[in-house]
């Protein structure tokens, strides 16, 4: 990684330039294609310390700058910017590669062309009868149950006038649903 540190009005000291440089350090972690770097760092009138950094990565090229009353505050600032903006397109490029190209959607409106566009057929919604949910308690529903000829009867419980299931378990027993309030 080449780093280029360029001073205006300001005269660039080996501690900046250490300070610059072992900072910039912390980015290789993140970034592993960072190419080139370049610092602006520039003394204003007022104490305005202004820092300034490109930096080239293998795909992308980030900007960013920063003002404070202290050149050491405001390079640290820049850098920290700085991550934020790599980490940012990073995360972008990851999320475009994790990204379906739409190779798993089947773009259909009905049933019949998705069915064969998957190659199976898909189970379907068939309405039999209706049924009334007439009130009774759950013995009286136990022996309707065992009488007919459907895996499970629905009604409303007379104790608590709310509706009930009862079925036909595979063990033979009978299992009632009673749902909660």
């Amino acid at each position: 990684m080449k780093v280029d540190i360029t001073g205006r009005h300001i005269e660039v000291t080996e501690p900046i330039r250490k300070f610059t440089t072992d900072r910039m350090e912390r980015l290789r972690g993140i970034g592993d294609d960072i190419m080139e770097a370049h610092f602006i760092l520039t003394v204003e009138k007022h104490q305005r310390h202004c820092a300034e950094v490109n930096i080239k990565t293998r795909h992308d090229f980030h900007h960013c700058a920063e003002v404070s009353t202290d050149m050491y505050t405001s390079i640290a600032a820049v850098l920290d910017k700085i991550e934020k903006q790599i980490l940012k397109s990073k995360g972008r490029v990851q999320a475009r590669k994790r990204r379906s190209n739409g190779n798993g959607v089947v773009a259909a409106t009905t049933v019949i062309e998705v069915e064969e566009a998957i190659g199976e057929r898909l189970p379907r919604i068939i309405r039999s009868n209706e049924v009334a949910a007439k009130p009774m308690s759950v013995d009286d529903a136990a022996i309707a149950i065992e009488d007919s000829d459907y895996g499970f009867l629905v009604f409303r419980n007379s104790e608590n006038n709310r509706l009930n299931v009862v079925y036909k378990r595979k063990d033979g027993n009978i299992g009632w649903i009673e749902p909660e309030v």
